[in-house]
């Protein structure tokens, strides 16, 4: 098994495995794909896959920076957006692999911490971030009411 950073030639590969990771963003995962190669997404600064001994793509981590992070004492803080492994090989520590490589990368640019997020109902991404090291911070619910 190998982490790596993504390169150019990886983009259908990590868009298939973005896709199996939210299938609801089948019509966007491409363009996103797209926009990163191409400089244009602000959503993600880097990514790191994991690949299988025969090369097959089975996880990722893709990181961006965000400014007021809550409970960061940094101004800007490297962020998680998204974290997967196929649940095929989840359990190998390949998830943590994934974020060791997110650390170096935190570090590479300055920064002393690394942040991201889960669903309130995720509990499995809680406690395997909290496994990770991470601590919560927060919980929230965010509300909508429609003015029509």
């Amino acid at each position: 098994m190998e982490i790596r950073k993504i390169k150019s030639s990886d983009a259908a590969n990590w868009s298939a495995l973005r896709i199996e990771f939210l299938p609801e963003i089948k019509d966007i995962s491409q363009a996103e794909v797209k926009a990163f190669f191409a400089g244009n997404n602000p959503n993600t600064q880097e990514v790191f896959v994991a690949t299988s001994a025969t090369k097959q793509f089975i996880g990722f981590i893709e990181l961006n920076i965000r400014s007021n992070v809550p409970g960061s004492a940094q101004q800007e803080t490297p962020y998680i957006e998204a974290w997967f492994v196929s649940p095929k090989y989840q359990g190998q520590g390949i998830g943590k692999r994934l974020i060791q490589a997110a650390e170096h990368w935190a570090i590479e640019q300055g920064f002393q911490e690394l942040a991201s997020d889960a669903q309130i109902s995720n509990e499995k991404s809680i406690c395997l971030h909290k496994k990770q090291g991470f601590k919560e911070i927060e919980r929230i619910a965010c509300l909508l009411k429609s003015l029509n």
